[in-house]
C-alpha cells in the first residue's frame, strides 16, 4: 500500500513542544479526566501555579516566565499529565495522571517540592520566590470510601 492510502494520525489534541494548552482546551481535557476519575472511583489531582508577589494576590504571569514554568512542569511531571492554562495567563495547571493519584504513589508535597526545585532552576530568583504551587485533590468523599 502506498503512502497516499495511509491516513495521518489526528494531531488536533497534541500540544507542540514548548507550548501549553490554552484555557478552553485545558478545561475540556480536565473534564474528560474528571469523568474518568469518577468512573474509576479515584480522586483527581490538579497542580496549580500562580505568581503572587503579595501572598493571596495573583498577578499575570509574563510570557517568558510562563514558558519556563511549563518547561519545569514538563521535566518534573509524567508525560501523561495534561499541562496548560487553568486561567489564561494567570494560573498554570497540570492534571496529574490518575494512576499515581489512585495508588497514592506520590504525595502532593513531593510533587510541589519537585516542581518547585525545577522552577528555582529555570526562573529568575525574584519570580521563583513569588510562584505559589498547590496540588488539589478533587472528588466527592464517597469516591474515597468506596
Amino acid at each position: 500500500m502506498s503512502n497516499q492510502g495511509r491516513q495521518r494520525p489526528i494531531r488536533a489534541l497534541e500540544c507542540p513542544p514548548g507550548t501549553a494548552y490554552e484555557e478552553e482546551l485545558f478545561h475540556y481535557l480536565l473534564a474528560i479526566e474528571r469523568a474518568r476519575a469518577e468512573h474509576s472511583k479515584h480522586p483527581l489531582r490538579l497542580l496549580l501555579a500562580t505568581l503572587e508577589p503579595v501572598p493571596g494576590r495573583p498577578v499575570p504571569i509574563p510570557q517568558a516566565s510562563a514558558t519556563r514554568l511549563f518547561e519545569a512542569f514538563r521535566v518534573s511531571l509524567r508525560e501523561t499529565d495534561v499541562i496548560g492554562w487553568y486561567r489564561q495567563g494567570r494560573v498554570a495547571g497540570a492534571v496529574l495522571s490518575e494512576s499515581a493519584a489512585a495508588h497514592g504513589t506520590e504525595t502532593s508535597g513531593l510533587i510541589e517540592q519537585r516542581v518547585g526545585e525545577e522552577l528555582r532552576e529555570r526562573l529568575p530568583s525574584s519570580v521563583a520566590r513569588s510562584m505559589r504551587l498547590r496540588v488539589t485533590q478533587q472528588g466527592p468523599r464517597r469516591w474515597l470510601s468506596g
